[in-house]
């Protein structure tokens, strides 16, 4: 009887309802946020621990700014063409002491054109450039100093310089600094030294300037993670062009090595349109067929456009000077050069001036060079020689004569003025008193 009961009791147990488990969160995260803000200048200085004044949250705003540089192939095009501007052909003047020195201005032979073509370069990609002067008995050196590596000392009269500010609280012993022109420090042998800091007003920036790009830093980068984003699909997609499913055996092993050399002959480079058989184990309904039709022609393509108009806005550039092709806008010669004329003049001329204006104020008055001429060859990106005709300017004999071909005697000219001057009446309206 006892028994009887048991076995009732296990029955109605195994119909109860069974209390529901609680499904415990075990983890959670949020999607990297990648949105480049612009940093705010520390308000309080005096309350800073360091002895500089960093710049952005964590000190590495300019090493963010050089990143970007070479994110995107728009921004680094732009940026790369208005250094070529604005540094031109160089500099020039007649003044004979002075033209030999700007040929070398410092210890390690660089010219003056290598020296500020870095500074512009600088200028340009952070909004900030360093320029040292170096004084001593007799001579003067210029040298440049990559702006990433440059920080506002606390005090506000000189600038700190490391080679790594991530790992400056390790490595405080390699912090180097100078004084702000016109402030000079005094070294052994009468050398003095201090640094010009380049940047342009931005308003509540106190001691950094900003780029002129710096309302599309989102953009600059979009355009690199849409770039990546493609390249990953290109890498990893999978395109054949049709799928034949088979029935058929086949063994795990022989399975795995199917799916690997499926990965290997379908994905990548030149394995696109290719044909994919499956062999189904045990299937023995009729082989299926699958076309598949490629109609993708890269993703995000809109959004790129929209980038890319932003960066270029951003930049106060027209995308025909750097060679940034946009649909309808291939201009001739005469239209290149009115943009080239715009952007130079809203754009490039200022930062032109402000950098020789100092450079002609440090050579004349620690120097002595006459500095009145010293200017920046301009050199715009096309001609309108391609639409003279040479031949409206220049006589067959002075022609030859550039190109080195011997000399025609007077019946050979004739003869030559002649054939070049038929028409198809048959008449001639040769000249031949040339």
């Amino acid at each position: 009887m006892e028994s009887k009961k048991k076995q009732a009791g296990k029955k109605r147990s195994r119909y109860q309802q069974k209390p529901a488990k609680r499904n415990k969160l075990l983890a959670y995260g949020f999607s990297k946020d990648l949105a480049q803000d612009v940093p705010e200048e520390v308000k309080r200085i005096d309350r800073l621990k360091n002895d500089w004044i960093p710049f952005g949250d964590d000190n590495l705003f300019p090493q963010n700014l050089s990143e970007l540089s070479r994110a995107a192939s728009t921004h680094r095009a732009i940026l790369n063409t208005k250094t070529t501007f604005t540094i031109g052909e160089g500099f020039h003047t007649l003044d004979e002491s002075l033209d030999e020195y700007i040929k070398d201005v410092n210890a390690d032979g660089e010219s003056l054109d290598d020296v500020m073509r870095k500074v512009v370069d600088d200028y340009w990609t952070m909004g900030n450039a360093y320029l040292e002067v170096v004084v001593g008995k007799g001579y003067i050196n210029l040298y440049h100093h990559d702006a990433t590596t440059a920080r506002v000392a606390k005090d506000k009269k000189k600038i700190l310089f490391h080679p790594n500010w991530a790992d400056v609280r390790k490595t405080e012993d390699k912090l180097k600094s100078l004084d702000l022109y016109p402030n000079f420090r005094k070294y052994a042998k009468g050398v003095q030294r201090a640094v010009i800091h380049f940047c342009d007003y931005e308003s509540t920036f106190h001691y950094y300037g900003l780029p002129d790009y710096v309302a599309a830093l989102d953009h600059i980068k979009i355009a690199n993670q849409i770039g990546k984003y493609n390249l990953t699909r290109f890498k990893n997609g999978f395109m054949p062009s049709a799928i034949i499913e088979l029935g058929a055996d086949m063994s795990e092993d022989e399975a795995q090595i199917f799916i690997n050399e499926a990965r290997e002959k379908l994905t990548g480079e030149n394995n696109n349109s290719k044909i994919l058989f499956i062999a189904k184990n045990g299937d023995e309904s009729a082989s299926n067929v699958q076309v598949i039709n490629d109609t993708s022609d890269g993703s995000f393509m809109e959004l790129q456009t929209i980038t890319n108009d932003n960066i270029i806005s951003a930049h106060r550039w027209n995308p025909a000077l750097s060679g940034i092709q946009v649909a309808g806008s291939l201009g001739n010669n005469q239209q290149i050069l009115t943009i080239y004329d715009i952007v130079m003049s809203t754009v490039i001329r200022e930062p032109q001036h402000m950098m020789i204006r100092e450079l002609k104020k440090i050579l004349k008055r620690h120097a002595g060079y006459n500095v009145s001429d010293l200017h920046i060859v301009n050199k715009p990106p096309v001609t309108m020689l391609g639409a003279i005709n040479p031949t409206d300017y220049i006589s067959v004999k002075e022609g030859r004569a550039i190109f080195h071909l011997p000399e025609l005697t007077d019946e050979e000219l004739d003869n030559l003025l002649i054939e070049k001057n038929k028409v198809t009446d048959g008449s001639d309206n040769s000249d031949t008193s040339n």
